[in-house]
């Protein structure tokens, strides 16, 4: 299973985006909440002082649990109720008076259900201010989530799929289908992504998350966990980071990265 290229997953699953919001923004799950943070309160020493901040793909809006900064616009390809913006992630059709007056992009956990993540980081480009920021946490390929993947036969990933063609990797009918792959391929290897993209520079690049994920009781699903207080979650985190240090391609569920925009895009 650790050397398997790609799964494809035997039905689609759409979340349910308005029972999980009403889950999580009534929660008092500690260990939801734990999460979340570790996903998002890191954002905040790149968003502070900022006056226009976009986040692609938003969903359920979970990052107003963490990030209560009324500046953020979310955005997504559904309008739901707390979604500012329709915007598809293959067109980012944010508009002219944004061009090049976006301070912070923010991606959680979504590029990968974009059929074309090259030409949505192109796009993303051209919006984006000079010295401005793109802020990414997405799934990590890693021998723990092919399993889960496989188990719950959840999503798709493909290991094969050439991400910088700026041709669509699969059929975006619809926003559900993914390849959780998508940020191994595009970030692992910062020299191959630096020759693709000359106008972003690599600022983070971090792998994280294993059981505090595992024992979260889900963001888009409702699973058993056992309940931890903030000590012992703490402590769960300090395991997950050494066993990821050692075993990254075994136990990393989660890749972070930050994008700076260091270049003009050229169309």
């Amino acid at each position: 299973m650790f050397f398997l290229k790609e799964y494809k997953a035997k039905k689609i699953k759409a979340p349910n985006n308005f029972a999980n919001r009403r889950r999580i923004m009534s929660s008092r799950n500690k260990n939801l909440i734990y999460l979340l943070d570790k996903r998002f309160s890191w954002m905040n020493k790149y968003i502070k002082g900022k006056k226009v901040i976009v986040e692609l793909g938003s969903g359920n809006g979970c990052i107003e649990k963490i990030i209560q900064n009324k500046k953020i616009i979310l955005t997504d390809i559904v309008k739901y109720p707390w979604i500012v913006k329709k915007v598809d992630m293959l067109k980012i059709n944010l508009g002219k008076k944004y061009l090049k007056k976006v301070d912070i992009f923010i991606i959680n956990h979504s590029l990968h259900h974009c059929a074309n993540p090259a030409l949505t980081l192109k796009k993303v480009s051209f919006y984006l201010k000079k010295n401005g920021y793109v802020l990414i946490n997405e799934p990590e390929t890693s021998f723990f989530l092919k399993l889960i993947q496989i188990f719950l036969d959840d999503e798709n990933w493909s290991l094969k799929a050439n991400v910088f063609s700026q041709k669509n990797i699969f059929n975006p009918k619809s926003p559900w289908i993914s390849n959780t792959a998508i940020a191994q391929l595009l970030f692992k290897n910062d020299k191959r992504f630096q020759k693709h993209f000359p106008q972003y520079k690599i600022i983070e690049n971090k792998l994280s998350e294993f059981f505090i994920f595992l024992n979260s009781g889900g963001v888009n699903s409702n699973f058993f966990h056992i309940k931890l207080n903030y000590f012992f979650l703490k402590i769960l985190n300090i395991v997950d980071d050494i066993l990821i240090f050692f075993l990254p391609g075994i136990f990393a569920l989660n890749r972070t990265v930050v994008l700076k925009k260091i270049n003009e895009n050229k169309k």
